[in-house]
């Protein structure tokens, strides 16, 4: 008996020995692959930013500073400019720039020229240099004339490979393939960490939550400075007496400026990763109105705009907007006593709840709205009539062209139509069955996202 309590304690012994030594075994570190990305020419922070975008995430990236002074080093002090698209004379460069991959210990260089080539085209050449003397793995060029989309696409399908041969695979994959072949206590157990950190990944989103730059979908805040036509149209609707004057003008210049805010954009919090806060002002410049046969009139129109909104994300690209805010609307003729009874002076305080959505179509985007609106308080021409009760809808369309990154050209329509409806008794001094209220503004801007 003392003999077997000797070897079943010993037989114990080993085995915890075993199992508290083996993680330390599977933790050993492995020594990391780097790549260094150098981009010349035009537009060279936006190019490396998308390729950058494309890097797996287990493959590290040399510092731009410490691959300029290796290269410096190697003999490369000038840029290498069009030498990198021709294959007689690029020789003396391709071998600086490996001996600079192989003084900053990277595993290889991505190096790549922004240019206008021979057919008046915008294109990014690039090369992907090792330290093997052979043909290049990568020497193609990608087109810049379309939008960033089309770019990523095209980065993504000619350095793709070759940055997934020279990865490192994850952590987790690593694992499980050294856990293949062992007994199914061993196998649980991994099997319950690997669960443990497929919930911890669910919650950090793209890349440990970065959100992608200059991307409406993802964006920290947008500004949109515009020109603006606006017209309003107010008429009244079976009018009974004499004094209900209609009103219409149209095509006059306005100034607007709106913006968008989104504070938690950076992080994974649902919901909140997507709350927005909105604003707006638009003012028309120097309007007057003709009563008759009179003088011009000093006219007001002006609209504020503050709100929230819920940024959500359908596909790739295209983004839906669920809104609900303030409108202050006023428009307001300065007319003497007499006329002012009879103008259809107005000042909205609106409450308004909507939808749009941002669609790509191509290189552009079509967006489209449409919100209820309700009047909290609605202004001098319906203290006028009895039981007056104004209801409200607007709609929105437009189309969003880039011009460079993070920089849009807009072409807009927002309509907004008010409809009243009036209970009149006998002897009121104004009778009408109701009105009719629209503006509409054909707004050209320009918008930078970032």
């Amino acid at each position: 008996m003392s003999l077997c309590g000797r070897i079943l304690l010993g037989l114990s012994a080993a085995t915890a020995a075993t199992f508290a030594l083996a993680p330390v075994t599977l933790a050993a570190p492995k020594a990391s692959k780097s790549i260094a990305v150098r981009i010349e020419g035009p537009n060279a922070d936006d190019i490396r930013e998308d390729i950058l975008a494309i890097v797996p995430e287990t493959l590290g990236v040399v510092e731009p500073d410490a691959f300029s002074k290796a290269l410096k080093s190697a003999g490369q002090t000038k840029p290498v400019g069009d030498t990198l698209v021709s294959k007689a004379q690029r020789k003396k460069a391709i071998d600086r720039i490996r001996k600079a991959g192989k003084a900053a210990k990277a595993e290889g260089v991505i190096y790549g020229v922004s240019r206008t080539n021979k057919k008046k085209k915008k294109e990014v050449h690039l090369v992907y240099v090792d330290e093997n003397a052979g043909d290049l793995a990568v020497d193609s060029a990608v087109p810049l004339g379309g939008s960033r989309e089309d770019r990523k696409k095209a980065l993504e399908e000619l350095l793709g490979p070759t940055l997934a041969q020279i990865a490192p695979p994850p952590a987790a994959d690593e694992d499980k393939a050294k856990g293949e072949g062992e007994e199914g206590a061993g196998d649980e157990e991994k099997g319950e960490g690997g669960d443990e950190k497929d919930e911890g990944d669910s919650g950090t989103g793209d890349k440990g939550g970065k959100r992608k730059k200059n991307e409406v979908g993802s964006a920290l805040f947008s500004v949109e400075l515009g020109v603006e036509l606006v017209g309003r149209w107010f008429d009244y609707s079976d009018p009974r007496t004499q004094n209900l004057r209609p009103y219409s003008i149209f095509g006059q210049p306005a100034l607007s400026v709106s913006g968008e805010l989104y504070p938690l954009a950076s992080t994974d919090i649902a919901v909140l990763k997507g709350l927005g806060i909105t604003a707006g002002y638009a003012q028309a410049l120097g309007l007057n109105s003709a009563v008759g046969g009179g003088d011009p009139i000093s006219t007001t129109y002006q609209r504020i705009n503050l709100g929230l909104r819920e940024r959500l994300s359908l596909g790739e690209k295209s983004v839906l907007g669920i809104s609900a805010g303030l409108r202050f609307l006023t428009f307001e003729i300065d007319a003497p006593a007499d006329l002012a009874r009879t103008v259809p002076n107005v000042s909205y305080t609106l409450f308004r709840a909507g939808l749009d959505g941002r669609f790509p179509v191509g290189p552009v985007a079509l967006g489209l709205g449409a919100e209820y609106i309700l009047p909290l308080s609605s202004g001098p021409v319906y203290e006028r009539f009895t039981g007056a009760s104004v209801q409200g809808i607007g709609a929105l369309a437009g189309v969003m062209i880039p011009v460079a990154t993070g920089i849009e050209a807009r072409l807009l329509v927002e309509y907004a139509r008010f409809f009243s409806s009036f209970q009149p008794e006998q002897g009121d001094p104004y009778i009408a069955g109701g009105a009719i209220d629209q503006y509409l503004g054909l707004r050209l801007a320009g918008a930078y996202v970032y």
